[in-house]
């Protein structure tokens, strides 16, 4: 009779809900762990979430059009990986010869860039009367140069790790789009019934904003991209698909990225000895493809999603430059969002809860 009795059930039951609990934390704790700790499978979850927001969207529609999910998958897959093949195929042999060319050109350009700093250095020689010696040439010569040549020589070993990446990118997006939406159910069926609601609110807020979250900001990148290759092939400016890449990829650092991206521009325009009216050209290219991006893309689209104040952009973008260096400071956003999510959802219950 004890054990039927009301008291025992309830403990019963909460005991469950204990197990059921550290089972769901237990789980994720694993998922994290591994992602951490093991080579390249931080980087290779990151695009495998970017490839599942991009494409998950076109399966399900495929799929509400009555074509089955797996095959929707193989086909949409198969598709992007050809077109992705010839494009490299198409691209490959320019962007050796781009790479090839930049590796030749670069001591005339560092040392180019030595004298523009020893010029610098000269008007700054006042300085010196104050205790400050300043002797940036140097370490220009010992430390810059040197780095800059160890990086295009282990460019081969960046490219083996980037291969990695992109093979088992892919290959997790495919089974997270396919098997999904199966795995999110296992997942909360361990949570506990009081707890459900809760967990799979913040789920789908979570999972919503990041889909677009990362889908904005690709396009935010692709258009910056577009916009600056445009302006620097107009204006006949060397290294123009390189250099639009690479403002592509800075872009994604909010606030210091688009700064970040104009630096290799503006050098190379001085070491060259430009014109002050190609030296603003080559701004203006700049300032037009951030215009748009300030103007309609971010306020328009990005801004509405992550919801966050700019102060609080700018202190997370620090923290995620400090733990995690350039990758903490490209997901320190989406991250700070989704605890933003959590922490308001859990606070909601908890105050609904209590009324």
């Amino acid at each position: 009779m004890a054990v039927n009795s009301p008291a025992s059930r309830e403990q019963i039951l909460r005991r469950q809900s204990l197990i059921r609990l550290g089972a769901f934390l237990s789980v994720l704790a694993l998922a994290l762990l591994i992602v951490v700790k093991v080579e390249n499978m931080l980087v290779s979850c990151l695009l495998s979430f970017v490839f599942s927001y991009l494409i998950g969207p076109l399966v399900n529609y495929l799929e509400r059009r009555g074509v089955d999910r797996v095959l929707a998958t193989t086909t949409l897959f198969v598709t992007i990986g050809v077109l992705l093949g010839l494009t490299i195929y198409l691209t490959l042999p320019m962007l050796v010869e781009r790479v090839q060319i930049m590796q030749t050109d670069l001591p005339k350009y560092m040392a180019g860039i030595t004298r523009l700093v020893e010029s610098l250095q000269v008007k700054m020689r006042f300085l010196q009367g104050i205790g400050v010696d300043i002797d940036v040439s140097d370490l220009i010569q010992e430390r810059v140069m040197p780095a800059t040549e160890q990086v295009f020589g282990a460019l081969p070993q960046i490219f083996k790790k980037l291969f990695t990446v992109l093979l088992l990118a892919p290959f997790l997006a495919f089974f997270m789009i396919k098997d999904g939406r199966h795995f999110s159910r296992t997942l909360l069926a361990l949570v506990p019934n009081n707890l459900f609601e809760l967990t799979y609110n913040i789920y789908h807020q979570i999972n919503d904003q990041m889909g677009q979250f990362v889908r904005a900001r690709l396009m935010e990148a692709a258009i910056v991209g577009f916009v600056t290759w445009l302006g620097l092939w107009m204006i006949s400016f060397p290294f123009a698909e390189v250099l639009a890449a690479f403002a592509a990829i800075t872009n994604l650092i909010p606030y210091v990225g688009p700064v970040i991206g104009t630096i290799p521009a503006v050098l190379i325009a001085m070491v060259n000895g430009a014109s002050a009216v190609e030296m603003s050209l080559v701004l203006l290219v700049y300032f037009v493809a951030q215009l748009i991006d300030a103007a309609f893309i971010i306020p328009v689209v990005v801004a509405k999603i992550v919801d966050l104040h700019p102060v609080t952009v700018i202190v997370v973008i620090i923290i995620g430059a400090q733990v995690m260096g350039v990758l903490g400071m490209l997901i320190s956003i989406p991250v700070a969002s989704a605890l933003k999510v959590t922490i308001g959802t859990v606070f909601r219950y908890l105050t609904d809860y209590r009324v």
